[in-house]
């Protein structure tokens, strides 16, 4: 969704803001490191229940994510070892941020809270892990519902707007409704997309 629809708009904006974070000496390992302590920033917050900060941070943090690549691309000396580190920062910061709501529940005594927060992480894992794959074999693999920018967008959301309405509706804030919400979702939809891009891949692989 992100991909065919908001993506080509804001890669227009986003070849400025690149241009000229590179005249400036600005490389895209600089900009994914510094998106990379954003998002360990987020988790300390969410971690420790301050949740509206929390959400702000993932969301601030994962626009990094669409800028390194766009400084890359504007550089002229252009290599794959930043590809190849961009996307491991990419997991680590996802596990970090799935780390600090699992801790956040933890301290609310919620099991099932942990449990979908484990279970979020690992379908978010899955759903990387099977297109690396996927493409180690020749196989070009993008499909699925749940891809890294709509996970985080979903997840600094829910945190957001949890952090949001509790004064108004205190049940929130006990069972943190909303942010299980959107984990049961993201557990659901990262594992479905895996199965899908494991079918996909299977099905291109065998013809």
């Amino acid at each position: 969704m992100f991909e065919a629809k908001l993506k080509p708009r804001l890669e227009i904006i986003l070849s400025v803001v690149a241009s000229k974070m590179v005249a400036l000496g600005i490389t895209a390992n600089m900009v994914t490191f510094l998106g990379f302590a954003v998002n360990l920033i987020a988790t300390f917050y969410v971690a420790t229940g301050r949740l509206v900060v929390g959400g702000i941070l993932i969301l601030f943090g994962g626009s990094f994510d669409m800028i390194d690549g766009a400084v890359a691309r504007a550089q002229t000396n252009l290599r794959a070892s930043g590809a190849l580190l961009d996307s491991v920062i990419d997991r680590y910061s996802e596990g970090f941020l799935f780390l600090g709501v699992l801790i956040y529940f933890y301290s609310l005594e919620s099991l099932i809270g942990v449990i979908l927060a484990f279970g979020a992480w690992f379908g978010s894992i899955l759903v990387s892990y099977v297109r690396a794959r996927a493409e180690g074999l020749q196989v070009t693999c993008k499909v699925g519902l749940m891809q890294r920018p709509e996970r985080i967008v979903l997840l600094g959301a829910g945190t957001l707007l949890q952090g949001l309405l509790w004064q108004k509706f205190p049940i929130i804030q006990t069972n943190a409704l909303i942010l299980l919400c959107v984990l049961g979702l993201l557990t659901l939809t990262t594992h479905i997309t895996a199965l899908h891009r494991l079918i996909f891949s299977y099905q291109e692989l065998n013809r």
